[in-house]
This record gives C-alpha cells, structure tokens and sequence, in this order.
C-alpha cells in the first residue's frame, strides 16, 4: 500500500502491508527473546541472596551462570540443525517445554545442584533450542527492508532485556525473591509458546528432513566448546600457567602444584577437539552428506569478521556486569535493589544509542563497521572510567552510583551501537546458508557471555589473591606466623578475599586472629579487592580493544542480500 505521492507507509519494523499474523508471530518471538536476555542477567544482582539460600559460595554461583551460558552454546549448533530437519515450529515449542520445566525447577531450588540442573542445563537447552528457531521464522516470513528492521528491532530487544535485567531482578529479589523472575520466565515462556502453537501454521516452516543426523558432530562440538568454557572457569583457581594448587579429577592428581597449570592444556584440548570437528563436517560436505554445520560459511569474510566481533562485543561488557555487582556486594554490602540501581544507566545507555545507530545504519549515513568500532569504544573507555573512579569509601548508593555511573553509562552506549551487527551477519549468506550462520552466531553470542563472566572471574580472583597475599607480606601488624598460616589458608582457598570485610573478620575470630591483627587484615582485603577491581576492569578494556581490531576487518559495505524472498 501507498501514500498519496506514492510512497510507502511504513509503522515500526513493518510496511503497511504487513499481515497481522505476520506481526503476531514478531511480537511474540521479540517478547520471548526480550525474556530469555533479562533471565541471562538478572541473577548477576541476586549473588548474594543466592549464596544465602542455597548455602553456597560466590564461586559456585559463578560456575551456574557461566554453565548456563556453555550449555546454550554448545548445543545452538545442534539445535539450529534440528530445526531445518523436524520443522522450526515443533523445535521453538520442544524448547519452550523445555525451558518452563528448568524455569520451574530453579524457582524450587533447594540447593546449587538443583539449580545447576534446572536453570543452567533444563533452561540452557531450551535457550539453545528456541533461539536458532526463533531467528528462522523470522526471516523466513520477512523479506528485503522489513527484514532488515525486523532483525534490528530484535536485536534492540536483546539488549533491553540484558540491560533491564539487573533492575528488575534487583526489584524482584529486594522485595520479593529471586524466585520469583524464574516464575515469571515459566509463566511468560509457556504463554509465548501456546500462542506460537495455536496461531502459527507450520506449514511455512517444514523443515528438511534430510540424511543421518550428525551424531559425531554433535559430539565433538560439544566437546570441545566444553573443554574451553572449563579451561576459563579453571583461571580463577588455578592460574592462568603456574598450578595454585592441585589438579585433582575423580581422586587422581593429574596436574601439580607449582607446575603447568590446567587451563593451557583444557584450551588446548579444546582448540584441537574443534579443529577435528571442522575437519570431520568438510569431510560430510565432501562426501555430498548432510553435516551438522556448514562450516564452509566461514570463508565468507563478512560472516567470519561479523562472528567473531560479536563474541567481543558480547565478552566485554557481561564481564563487567558480573564484576560490578560482585564488588557492590562484597565492598558495600548492597543488596540486590541497590545493585539493579547503581546498573541502570546501562539500559538507559542502550536505548539511547541503539535506534539512532539503527536508523543511520539505515538511511546509509554510518555503516555497521563503524557502529561496531565505536561501540568498542565507548565499551573500553568505560571500563577504564569504572576502574578510575570507583572509590571503596563512598558513602551511599548515590555517591557510589555517581561515581560509577560514566562508566556503566558509557558501556551501555556502547552496547546500543552493538545491537545492529546481527543484520549483518545474517545478510551476509546465500539463502540457504542462513540456517547455519544462525547457529554458529548464536553460539559465538553465548560463548561471550560465557567467557565474559569466567575471563572477569578469572581476573578478579588472581588480582584478589596477588594483592591479598602482598598486602599481608608487608604487613607490620601480622606476626609471621599469621602471616604464614593466612597466606597457606589464602592458597588453598582462593576464594577467601572475595567476601566482605564483616565476613572476613568473623573468619578471622573463628582461627584466633583478633584486635590489631584482625583490623590489618579487613584493611588488606579491602585494599586488595579496590586494585582487583581496577585490574579486573582494565582487562575488559584491553579486550575491547582487542575487539575493536577485530571490527577494522569488517567489510565496509554488506552483500545486499534484500532482494531474497522468504526462506524455507
């Protein structure tokens, strides 16, 4: 349809002639998606109440959320091919079971296991199975500059929901209970999924049913993203090269103290398993069989470029937003309100930049490479600016929120300038090629995540036992045998500086440290957890510029792939 002088008339992401089921099935998949990324991070402002209720460590919370993010990754690939094959419908609806039995499970968690089972393996798979689907209904049933908004506008939603999550957890868990998001992700998720199943014909998405499923592939894929995921969250305990402490597996000392450490022989276990993964699916390819990924996309500069700056731009800033709710909690005592508040100019952030850069991006005034590069940008200076400015002797959640804010401020822009580059990685491919570029950008996306909370741990506890151990060598309060017994404790139990000066004081009475000593001891762990902070931070700066290096080779200008009808 058409105005007066011809033109089109265009609402949102749609033209005028957009059907209402079309708009539908948009609307419902946006608010699946917007509610898949606010659970990724609203738990990272409950820390506290988690450690609490499940009577577990900082360390073992860590671990759930970091799983979460491996086992959607590991199975995106797998879950994108179950689509093509057995209908992206059926398998967005399969997943959407799925994810309302582990939101369920997590809501009644009792303990960390059962939270491990419910939200980061029950959950993770039905992310993994919904998303790859998700993103195949949508091109399939949107063509050329519709398609183009409509994947922006999804992406902008990612990012909301990513951004809100901290203050809407951190309202929930303050007035209510944690619990209560995963009720909330059941209840909308099972919404979501009914309607999809009610209204949606499957006849437009039928899948290809195609030859033997690739089983080994299956395999080695998930292996090896594994084997890399265990070897970021192993940092933080054992050292990035030298052994802190023993590697035990089943009873078995496999690696000692003082010796290599686990983490370059897990990632190089990892990097080799994956190499063998792409071999054996070139192998499939060769042999006019049905691989589980086509990973002969990757020759494709756009797509090869455009992944692997996703993974930066999704590493970077989840890493600080687990560092700073970790720090507001151990150094202030906030609870997980306080924490949502201080994060909040990072939603702000995002919805300032995200529809300006998308409609630039449109109108043909910047381009994606651009948008990627400043993004990465206001991304490193604002760690940079969180690193300079936070202050253990603010007073109140506005003065540390003040200080912080430029900082999160700036990393929010940056995560708006982001949003955009999903069109264009999904534009990059032929048409039949979407499917599999859909699955390994996915799994680039959650691999980020991922490894942005296991590297910012990594990170914060390495700095936290450096500097802890410094602190106490050089103390004049300490006597040398509580500097001996602190510093053994300190090796054996890394984790020990993560904890709040009240906490660790009560640690200290329990082994007999008390008066003068145990003030010095408070002194040294709060003096070690601001440079830790400040470390830690600048890490993710020197990542975003990594990541800015990476976004140089993006190609200037995008494959028009508009001219595609609908996919299958």
């Amino acid at each position: 349809m058409h105005g007066r002088n011809g033109e089109r008339r265009v609402r949102g992401p749609f033209e005028s002639g957009t059907s209402s089921a079309a708009r539908t099935l948009f609307f419902l998949l946006a608010a699946e998606n917007l509610l898949i990324n606010y659970t990724a991070t609203a738990m990272n402002v409950a820390l506290s109440a988690l450690v609490r209720d499940l009577h577990t460590t900082l360390t073992g919370v860590q671990s759930a959320i970091s799983l979460y993010a491996l086992v959607v990754a590991a199975f995106m690939i797998s879950s994108s091919k179950l689509g093509r094959r057995h209908g992206y419908r059926r398998t967005f609806v399969t997943g959407g079971g799925i994810f309302v039995l582990g939101a369920l499970l997590s809501a009644l968690a009792p303990s960390l296991p059962f939270l491990l089972l419910g939200w980061s393996v029950l959950q993770g798979l039905g992310v993994a199975l919904m998303l790859p689907s998700l993103m195949a209904m949508l091109t399939a049933t949107f063509a050329g500059a519709v398609r183009t908004k409509v994947l922006s506008t999804l992406a902008m939603t990612s990012g909301i929901g990513a951004a809100a999550g901290p203050v809407l957890g951190g309202l929930i868990t303050n007035y209510l209970t944690w619990r209560l998001s995963f009720l909330l992700g059941a209840t909308i998720t099972l919404a979501v999924t009914w309607l999809i199943r009610c209204t949606v014909d499957a006849a437009p998405f039928p899948g290809r049913p195609g030859q033997r499923f690739d089983s080994p592939g299956v395999l080695l894929s998930t292996t090896g993203l594994v084997l890399l995921d265990v070897a970021a969250l192993s940092a933080g305990r054992y050292g990035l090269l030298r052994a802190r402490q023993d590697f035990v597996v089943l009873g078995h000392t496999l690696l000692e103290r003082g010796g290599l450490s686990p983490v370059p022989v897990l990632s190089g276990m990892g990097v080799a398993v994956l190499a063998a993964f792409a071999g054996w699916e070139l192998r499939l390819v060769r042999s006019g069989r049905d691989p589980l990924v086509r990973v002969t996309v990757l020759q494709n500069r756009t797509v090869r470029t455009g992944i692997s700056t996703q993974l930066m731009l999704i590493l970077v800033p989840n890493g600080m937003l687990f560092l700073v709710p970790v720090f507001l909690q151990t150094t202030f005592g906030f609870g997980a309100l306080h924490c949502g508040v201080v994060l909040l100019p990072v939603a702000l952030g995002l919805m300032t930049a995200a529809p300006p850069t998308a409609r630039r991006i449109g109108r043909g005034r910047t381009t994606h490479r651009a948008a990627a590069m400043g993004a990465f940008v206001y991304m490193g200076v604002g760690c940079v600016a969180v690193a300079v400015l936070f202050s253990p002797h603010a007073q109140g959640v506005a003065a540390v929120g003040l200080a912080l804010a430029p900082g999160i401020l700036l990393i929010g822009l940056g995560r708006g300038m982001a949003t955009t580059l999903t069109d264009l990685v999904q534009s990059a491919p032929d048409r039949d090629e979407v499917s599999d570029v859909t699955g390994l950008s996915y799994t680039a996306g959650y691999l980020g995540s991922s490894f942005g909370v296991a590297l910012a741990g990594a990170l914060m506890t390495t700095s936290l036992l450096y500097a802890f151990e410094a602190g106490v060598n050089d103390s004049r309060v300490l006597s040398p045998a509580q500097k001996e017994f602190v510093t053994r404790s300190v090796e054996h139990q890394v984790q020990i500086t993560a904890v709040s000066d009240d906490a660790l004081r009560t640690k200290a009475m329990s082994r007999n440290i008390t008066g003068t000593a145990a003030d010095g001891l408070v002194r040294i762990n709060a003096r070690a957890r601001e440079q830790a902070l400040a470390v830690s931070a600048a890490g993710m700066a020197v990542l975003a510029v990594a990541g800015w290096l990476m976004a140089l080779r993006l190609p200037v200008r995008a494959r028009d792939r508009d001219s595609h009808g609908p996919g299958t």
